[in-house]
């Protein structure tokens, strides 16, 4: 009996062995690889309150939010700025409606204590207006920007959370077996000295039709490339991926342990490109800091940086913007805050532009690279021009 007893324990370590050699042998395949970072992105990042979107409502904030109307009010404080004396302070009342595909944003100024008068902007389609009642009549300025200035969010059909990858594991399983991919042989070493391999990814045309139906848009016509990058654990470090299909010079990474950081990068005509970078502060259940910067095809760097932070509400969400820093080539050119209200609209907004269109359709264009080379002078001529014109510091 005992012996027989044996037999069986040995069978079954046996069995045991093959089972964990095959699994082993499984698991280092990698469509294999790509599910099981699935599944412990489902089962663990959805969960860390360092991941960039944790406990963020995205399908609301792409539908009523990116695609929708919504109301903006609240004051922005900015101080430190070169040949100003003061401070100044702007109340906003702004309105966007994607539908129109207009802004209006008025704003009113107070230096010290003095009501100084309205300086409103607006934009429509690719451009930007700026009209200065405070100056006088009839003054302002266009600024075509030949950027689209409404891009349409994905009209996302449900939240991506740990519901939606149970619902569509199946999904999943399926399209590792679909797709094409490449293991480079390329590795990242992060900070902490976990290293990661580079796994580029291809998905034909014609697959992952549940992807293209949870963003609410078409399937794309063409194969979609993006690169990603695993722990010998299987775990998402980086993922890259070319969004100049939506975007022409545009494309995004997101990045860290925790998935917790991300950039986004826009490259401009002649030479010139934006970064944007985002980062979940996990400390805090509402946070992150935000950090952006222009390269100049002049050598010179514009940036801005602020820690934002929010609060939801009933039909909106409060905003925080603060210790914001704008620099350039690291020089201090302004430091300021924000403190608002977000509010979406569900019932629409009237014209934004009401009987005002002819008047700011007819504004004076100017260029904004000339304003860009010379903001500081730019600022100065507008301000210098208003019945405040004496707090302006000359001796700088």
């Amino acid at each position: 009996m005992k012996k027989r007893g044996k037999i069986i324990l040995g069978i079954l370590a046996a069995l045991i062995v093959v089972a964990g050699g095959a699994f082993y042998t499984w698991a280092q395949q990698p469509s294999s690889r790509l599910l099981l970072s699935s599944i412990y992105f489902m089962e663990v990042t959805l969960k860390n309150p360092g991941y960039l979107l944790h406990d963020i409502d995205i399908m609301e904030m792409c539908r009523d939010y990116g695609n929708g109307d919504t109301e903006l009010t609240g004051k922005v404080g900015l101080s430190g700025m070169q040949q100003v004396k003061s401070s100044i302070y702007f109340d906003v009342d702004a309105k966007r409606s994607f539908a129109q595909k207009r802004i209006s944003s008025k704003m009113d100024m107070d230096l010290l204590w003095v009501d100084m008068g309205e300086l409103d902007f607006y934009a429509e389609d690719q451009t930007v207006y700026m009209e200065a009642p405070l100056l006088g009549d009839d003054i302002g300025y266009a600024f075509p920007t030949g950027q689209d200035l409404f891009l349409k969010m994905p009209d996302l059909t449900s939240d991506i959370d740990k519901t939606w990858f149970k619902d569509h594991m199946q999904d999943i399983a399926d399209l590792t077996k679909q797709i094409s991919i490449d293991q480079t042989g390329k590795t990242i070493e992060d900070e902490d000295g976990t290293v990661s391999e580079e796994f580029v990814i291809t998905i034909p045309q014609g697959c992952g039709q549940f992807i293209w139906d949870l963003l609410g848009i078409d399937a794309p016509d063409y194969d979609v490339v993006c690169s990603m990058y695993l722990t010998k654990h299987n775990h998402l470090r980086r993922l890259s991926v070319d969004m100049s299909d939506v975007l022409d010079g545009a494309s995004m990474v997101v990045d860290g342990e925790d998935v917790g950081t991300a950039y986004m990068y826009y490259e401009l005509p002649d030479d010139e490109r934006v970064e944007m970078k985002m980062v979940r502060n996990p400390d805090y259940s509402h946070w992150i800091d935000a950090e952006m910067t222009y390269y100049a095809n002049t050598g010179k760097q514009y940036k801005m940086t602020s820690h934002i932070t929010w609060q939801e509400a009933e039909d909106g969400f409060s905003l925080k913007a603060t210790d914001m820093v704008m620099t350039c080539d690291g020089d201090t050119m302004a430091k300021g805050y924000f403190k608002g209200q977000m509010r979406k609209v569900t019932e629409g907004l009237p014209d934004l532009f009401d009987d005002q269109a002819d008047y700011i359709h007819n504004l004076e264009a100017l260029d904004w690279k000339e304003v860009r080379d010379d903001t500081e002078g730019f600022v100065n001529d507008v301000l210098g021009k208003t019945s405040f014109s004496v707090f302006m510091d000359d001796d700088k």
